[in-house]
C-alpha cells in the first residue's frame, strides 16, 4: 500500500463493504430464527435437503440463525475496526500489515461461523426429514 488515495479508498471500500455484509447477515440470521426467511434462490442454508420442504427450510434456518448472528456482528465489527486502522494509520511498513490482518481475520471469522451455521443447519434438516 502506497499510501496514495487510492489505496485509502479501496480499504474505506473494504470496511463498509464489511459492515454491510455483517448487517445483512444478522438480519438474515434474525429472520430465519423467527421463520420470516421463505426458501428463495439467493439468501439462507441451501441444500438439497433444506429444500425439500417448508418444514426442513425452517428447522435448517432456526438451527443455523445464532451462528450466522456471530458471523454478521464479526464482519461488522472487523469492518469498523478496519476503519480504525485506517484512521489511526501508523507507519508507511505497518499500515499495510494491519489492513490485511484485520481483513484476513474478519473473513475467516464471518466464513468460519456462516460454514457452522450451515453445518448446523444441514443437519436439522436430514434429522427433519429422517423423522418424517
Amino acid at each position: 500500500m502506497a499510501g496514495g488515495s487510492g489505496d485509502l479508498a479501496a480499504v474505506v471500500a473494504a470496511a463498509v463493504v464489511l459492515v454491510l455484509m455483517g448487517a445483512a447477515l444478522v438480519v438474515l440470521g434474525r429472520l430465519g430464527r423467527s421463520g420470516r426467511l421463505k426458501r428463495n434462490a439467493f439468501a439462507g442454508v441451501r441444500t438439497r435437503a433444506t429444500m425439500s420442504s417448508d418444514e426442513a427450510w425452517d428447522a435448517a434456518q432456526r438451527a443455523s440463525a445464532g451462528y450466522t448472528i456471530v458471523a454478521g456482528w464479526g464482519a461488522a465489527v472487523g469492518g469498523v475496526a478496519l476503519a480504525v486502522v485506517v484512521l489511526l494509520g501508523g507507519g508507511p511498513d505497518a499500515l499495510p500489515r494491519a489492513v490485511l490482518a484485520t481483513t484476513l481475520v474478519t473473513s475467516a471469522w464471518a466464513a468460519g461461523w456462516a460454514i457452522a451455521g450451515g453445518v448446523a443447519g444441514q443437519r436439522a434438516a436430514r434429522e427433519l426429514t429422517r423423522t418424517s
